[in-house]
């Protein structure tokens, strides 16, 4: 018996629409989509438990909540000026939006750390897209998986900072000013085809411009090469470069306007003043160049078996940018500009400026950019390259791979476990002394705790506890200092301890009130000048 279709025409009608969705999942917007899916799936393993709480984080966090009240940013202090509102708005709608309760700090952090990775995941997207467009599928891959596993860049992405947003900004303006670059035509064009390549030119502008919106340093590598471009080989004639500009400065235009409005623009002008002043090294009250803080050099040496490969990237970033800046296709030379801005940025923080390591993230993203772009220039020339190449780019990302899974499979939550164990051993009526800024912020509306770093405060306030942190306090960053911790671990009785690779011990100790009375007298703890510990160079865990 011979067995017929009955329906043989549907085969027909099916067979294409399969082709054009296999078609569609080899597409560059395809691809980008999976890799921010992989991006994300990273981000979220160790998002509570791999990262310590940093206090900037509450800080930030507190902020977003205030900016979804409906507020200007503030603090309890007042308003918050130092940095633009860029991520507090977005926090803000997010926090309305998903009906966040914003009563707690810490738990507020840990919401909104869904919402950096996020950011950071759709950022390693875009870095495909835009390495696609100038270096081809592969080197695009290699750099987005590059970014999906940089730990360095993991650190920045599953905490709650600013660099997130700006950063995914930066890749869009990016993208919309390349996808220019690349367009045909010139002078001849028709005046239709103009005003499109205006508006894209504006769109792109406008997204540079929320980067700086975010974080005001970002204008120094979303707004400073565009001007560069005017006058290094021509590489955006007059005109674009001043349509990227004028939208690049309407979000800030609009916060101004918002600001004089409401009457708090003296406010603003004297926070970035001192900002200024702050990020040129001239007040040097944080970072690595500030008085009394440990050594840039001894810190990265200690972290080089956890950041090797970003130290690869930070040191290539400005020579990939030259390479690139040297290309006789526009688009690759205004990101060969991009990466030597950051890269200039980033040597002369660390010689002269606030150097905080949150100022790296933006050099990581223009390094891999710039270092895909110039690697394509060195194949082009040289195609016998591209084996020994490929073998390269294979071991550095299996080198990024065992470091990102390193970071996000270690354990680094003494605050949360430490927090755990409160609820449900620590008495109603004790009193606690904190000594760093995450703990004393995390904890500031329990009554037990307070900012009492010192026997002698310890005493006046009656506290028999006080909790500590090896590892940040040896290295100056709490407000404790070496000398009460030695005092404790001889005298004190430890009645919690956990670890992790940022706070070292976490430990709360119970002091006999005749020690402590003695220790007050002779001034345990007492800071001996006014520099010194108190200052964290990263702005965060202390």
């Amino acid at each position: 018996m011979t067995v017929t279709d009955p329906d043989p025409p549907r085969l027909v009608a099916v067979a294409p629409r399969a082709g054009r969705r296999r078609r569609f999942y080899a597409t560059p917007v395809a691809l980008a989509a999976a890799l921010t899916g992989v991006a994300l799936g990273i981000r979220s393993i160790g998002l509570t438990h791999s990262f310590e709480l940093w206090v900037d984080e509450m800080l930030y966090a507190d902020l977003g909540a205030s900016a979804g009240r409906g507020e200007m940013p503030r603090l309890a202090d007042g308003p918050f000026f130092l940095h633009p509102p860029g991520f507090f708005l977005l926090e803000g709608g997010v926090i309305r939006l998903f009906r966040i309760p914003t009563h707690d700090s810490m738990s507020l952090v840990y919401d909104l750390r869904w919402l950096t990775a996020t950011l950071g995941a759709l950022t390693v997207g875009l870095v495909f897209l835009l390495i696609h467009r100038m270096a081809g599928t592969w080197l695009a891959a290699a750099g987005a998986l590059t970014l999906a596993l940089e730990p360095f860049v993991l650190r920045i992405n599953s905490r709650v900072f600013l660099e997130s947003l700006a950063g995914l900004m930066l890749v869009a303006g990016l993208l919309v000013v390349v996808r220019h670059l690349q367009q045909p035509g010139g002078q001849h064009r028709r005046h239709a085809a103009r005003a499109r390549a205006s508006v894209r030119l504006l769109a792109g502008g406008l997204l540079l411009g929320c980067a700086v919106f975010t974080k005001d340093a970002f204008a120094f590598f979303a707004v400073a090469p565009v001007v560069a471009a005017v006058v290094w080989r021509r590489t955006l004639r007059f005109r674009e470069a001043a349509v990227v500009v004028v939208g690049a400065v309407v979000p800030y235009t609009i916060y101004l306007v918002v600001a004089a409005e409401t009457g708090y623009l003296g406010q603003v002008v004297r926070a970035k003043v001192a900002g200024v002043w702050r990020l040129v090294g001239t007040d040097d009250f944080t970072g690595f160049n500030a008085p009394g803080a440990p050594s840039l050099v001894g810190r990265l040496i200690a972290q080089v078996e956890h950041y090797g490969t970003s130290y690869v990237i930070l040191m290539l970033c400005p020579l990939a940018g030259l390479v690139a800046a040297c290309s006789a296709r526009r688009e690759r030379r205004l990101l060969g500009l991009v990466a030597m801005a950051t890269g200039a940025y980033g040597v002369y923080m660390v010689a002269f400026g606030t150097a905080e390591e949150q100022y790296a993230y933006p050099i990581m993203i223009a390094g891999v950019t710039a270092m895909a772009v110039g690697t394509r220039m060195v194949l082009d020339r040289l195609p016998r390259l591209r084996t020994a190449t490929i073998s390269l780019v294979v071991i550095f990302l299996l080198a990024e791979l065992a470091l990102g899974a390193r970071q996000e499979l270690t354990r680094d939550d003494s605050l949360l476990t430490f927090r755990s164990w409160t609820a449900k051993y620590l008495p109603p009526k004790v009193k606690v002394g904190a000594t760093n800024g995450a703990s004393g912020y995390a904890f500031a509306d329990d009554p037990r705790f307070g900012p009492w770093p010192t026997a002698r405060l310890l005493e006046l306030r009656d506290a028999r506890y006080v909790l500590t942190f090896d590892l940040p306090t040896r290295q100056g960053y709490t407000l404790a200092t070496t000398e009460l911790l030695d005092w404790l671990q001889a005298d004190a009785t430890p009645v919690f301890r956990t670890h992790g690779p940022t706070n070292g011990d976490t430990v709360l100790w119970y002091v006999d009130p005749k020690a402590l009375a003695l220790a007050a007298i002779q001034g345990v703890g007492e800071q001996p000048g006014a520099g010194g510990g108190t200052r964290a160079p990263s702005g965060g865990g202390g």
